[in-house]
């Protein structure tokens, strides 16, 4: 049995940002180890001395829409991060580290992981974080009720036991090398405000109570949050600054815009869903202004791009084929991404933490429209009048408008017409994971969780099929998932390795899913800000 055991009350860090799991995204914790970023009230200059007190004002594109991790599908986990903690947190370089469990032990089968909380950790309402707490959070996952976007990463869950107050132990029917990188960080709700309560409905989505740095103030949905350092935060010394405000601008170029008009102190990638207005940031980057920080770094992020394969004409392994031929990787990653990135060949990136897993034998299809026509000939579907069929793009404001535009450019030449509808995050989300409504259309995600190789593929595993799940493809294939699942409950890495090819040589051939790119993290801030650290992925 492999043991962790850290002094969940050690010597300040300097705060990182960090990589939390997420549907769209992505999280910045800004206080976790105890001294988090401070505002120099001396201006531009870098303080001697951190200083106390101050408003670190942050962009965040979409507002979120409500407060409970285990439901995070529908909004930002940098946002949740400021409220919860969990028994895990993640490291700068996203090594776990402790949060509210002071110490872990995992079997050498990686079926049981024990946690020793530490004790006196309080929520915002003065109550004891305890054992139940943690035992109510995990169960709350796999609860029909609550349709939570995790349910399928710990399907073999048998028991959460809790032999004393401070002692929880999580056990697997079989070994889950999946839940320490992926779930062992997510946020302990408090069950003696939860339990018995509608989790779409409770009143503690807006008004979340947690054991995190911060509190949640002010909520206008559209415009803004405000979080004020909580007096209580078991890690001492508290947060250094006052208040942190995530300023919703919904448009990524006037996001900008307002940060070099000095209007906001940080942005940071992870808080651009669709991604960075990267014209504008190459311009700051080349400009090299004395008075701001300019940060990047790997991150384990892949854009993809999803189709209905249950529905026609995706249901057609021809057209999901042309479809992979008719995109210009090379192109999206020059106009669009202006260089910050790399063109993705297999549904397991050669990315950090996953080179193990990679199988650089794959390689996707190669830009090519004639045959791209030649499979949608072949695949029953004529051009008539110069269109073959009409499909429709999904995207949220931003980015994903912009990389819409391209590929419906893009699909022009091979008889493929496309309208944009363009979403908020929340109905762009459930569009695509509770109703299922993507017949005839096409979206990109971004899979920002990829701490594993797990993480790259379980939402093509058929266990997330169903409505809440997270195989958005709707792709049911008994082997691959066989696969999938196998590698998901397999703890010795070199036998995991070999069944992580046979997946990507799969979706290599069947197309469910299309690799684009990976995009360069970019985080920016002010030099008035002090102790920000951008978090690189695993190496």
């Amino acid at each position: 049995m492999s043991t962790h055991n850290a002094n969940s009350s050690a010597a300040a860090r300097p705060i990182s940002r960090r990589r939390f799991l997420r549907a769209a995204g992505v999280t910045a914790t800004l206080a976790s180890f105890g001294t988090p970023a401070v505002l120099n009230p001396r201006g531009l200059a870098y303080a001697a001395d951190p200083k106390r007190g101050g408003t670190l004002r942050i962009l965040q594109i979409e507002p979120a829409v409500g407060f409970n991790p285990v439901m995070e599908g529908g909004n930002w986990p940098e946002t949740q991060r400021m409220v919860y903690s969990g028994l895990t947190d993640y490291g700068p370089t996203s090594e776990l580290v402790p949060g509210i469990a002071r110490s872990w032990a995992v079997s050498e089968s990686a079926d049981s992981f024990s946690f020793q909380l530490a004790p006196g950790v309080k929520f915002q309402d003065g109550h004891e974080l305890t054992s139940e707490d943690v035992k109510f959070t995990y169960e709350m996952i796999l609860d029909s009720s609550v349709g939570s976007p995790f349910a399928s990463y710990i399907p073999n869950l048998k028991a959460v036991e809790t032999p004393e107050k401070y002692s929880v132990t999580i056990k697997f029917n079989g070994p889950n090398v999946l839940f320490m990188p992926a779930l062992s960080a997510l946020g302990i709700v408090p069950k003696h405000l939860w339990a018995g309560s509608d989790a779409k409905k409770s009143a503690y989505l807006a008004k979340p109570v947690g054991a995190g740095p911060f509190i949640l103030k002010e909520w206008q949905r559209s415009d803004h949050l405000t979080f004020v350092a909580n007096p209580n935060y078991f890690r001492k010394p508290r947060p250094f600054l006052d208040q942190v405000i995530f300023k919703v601008v919904p448009d990524a170029a006037t996001g900008i815009e307002a940060f070099k008009n000095g209007e906001l102190d940080a942005v940071f990638s992870q808080g651009v869903p669709g991604g960075l207005p990267y014209g504008q940031v190459r311009q700051i980057v080349q400009s090299k202004p004395p008075n701001m920080t300019v940060s990047q770094f790997n991150q384990a992020f892949s854009q993809l791009l999803w189709m209905n394969c249950a529905k026609p004409p995706f249901d057609n392994i021809k057209v999901r084929r042309a479809l992979a031929h008719a995109i210009n990787k090379d192109l999206i990653i020059k106009t669009l991404l202006q260089g910050f990135g790399q063109a993705q060949q297999s549904i397991i990136g050669d990315l950090p933490g996953l080179k193990w897993a990679h199988d650089s034998s794959v390689q996707g299809y190669e830009y090519n429209p004639a045959k791209a026509n030649q499979l949608l000939d072949e695949a029953g579907f004529p051009r008539k009048g110069g269109t073959r069929f009409a499909i429709t793009i999904l995207a949220t404001e931003g980015f994903r408008v912009k990389l819409s535009e391209a590929l419906k450019a893009m699909l022009v030449p091979v008889g493929i017409e496309s309208s944009i509808k363009s979403y908020t995050w929340a109905t762009y989300i459930a569009r695509i994971r509770e109703d299922r409504d993507t017949a005839g259309a096409i979206w990109t995600i971004f899979n920002s969780r990829q701490v594993d190789p797990s993480l790259a593929v379980i939402n093509l595993s058929g266990r997330g099929i169903s409505a809440g799940g997270e195989n958005w493809a709707q792709w049911n294939h008994p082997k691959a998932t066989e696969l999938i699942e196998s590698a998901r409950t397999t703890a010795n890495q070199a036998k995991r390795k070999p069944l992580y090819e046979q997946v990507q040589r799969i979706v290599q051939e069947e197309v469910p899913v299309i690799p684009l790119y990976n995009a360069v993290g970019v985080d920016l801030w002010y030099r008035h800000v002090e102790g920000l650290q951008s978090l690189e992925s695993s190496k």
